[in-house]
């Protein structure tokens, strides 16, 4: 069953919130008057939000980015020490198989980083959006080595496929990758034809080889 869209769009917590000045200054005298407020989030980042009064603040806040009203004034800073574990408790991401997505796809402290500073509104949505946005990103500009690669493949084939797709891959997988006629070279091949490629595809297109390999012979 596919998840429902969720009705606050910013489900991460909140660090401190701090009262700021009137939004209108010429509406001071008024018991509601609105003020804006600026808050620290669980990744680090200062937001600027709205409200009459803390608890107003938070709920415009979780409502999501909204500019002018609501939005980030200062990004997250670079951590170099980040890792997956500490981002997935920033991020209060629960889904296990988004968690082991993460785990494959930002495997570098550097991707971690890259990921906090393109996701804006953290909520699953958010998360595997960015997440699969960047796994494309780098399947085309930064994919593991070639010979990276066909080394790791000579060790732990599973490993190696994982790495080289950022997907997770297991034994099932791998079986139907050999019975497909799949092999390090073969993967190379279709990496060059379509750096995208997912493994799926790739058995797929194997089985077709291997199908009109077997009628002309």
């Amino acid at each position: 069953m596919p998840k429902r869209r969720p009705r606050k769009l910013n489900t991460q917590a909140i660090l401190d919130i701090t009262k700021k000045n009137l939004v209108w200054p010429e509406l001071e005298d008024q018991q509601d008057a609105i003020h804006y407020y600026h808050l620290t989030d669980a990744l680090g980042r200062k937001w600027q939000t709205i409200g009459c009064h803390v608890t107003d603040a938070i709920k415009v806040f979780k409502m999501g980015e909204y500019p002018p009203w609501t939005s980030i004034i200062r990004a997250a800073p670079y951590n170099p020490t980040i890792t997956i574990q500490a981002l997935v408790s920033m991020l209060n991401c629960k889904d296990k198989s988004l968690i082991k997505d993460m785990k494959i796809i930002l495997n570098t402290s550097v991707r971690c980083n890259q990921f906090l500073n393109k996701i804006v509104n953290v909520n699953y949505y958010s998360i595997f959006q960015v997440l699969y946005d960047l796994k494309n990103e780098y399947l085309l500009n930064d994919p593991i080595p070639i010979t990276a690669f066909e080394h790791m493949y000579s060790i732990n084939p599973i490993e190696a496929l994982s790495r080289f797709y950022l997907e997770n891959v297991d034994t099932l997988d791998y079986w139907e990758w050999l019975q497909a006629g799949g092999s390090a070279e073969l993967a190379i091949n279709f990496r060059n034809m379509n750096p995208n490629l997912t493994l799926i595809e790739a058995i797929e297109k194997a089985e077709r080889l291997q199908e009109i390999t077997n009628v002309l012979e």
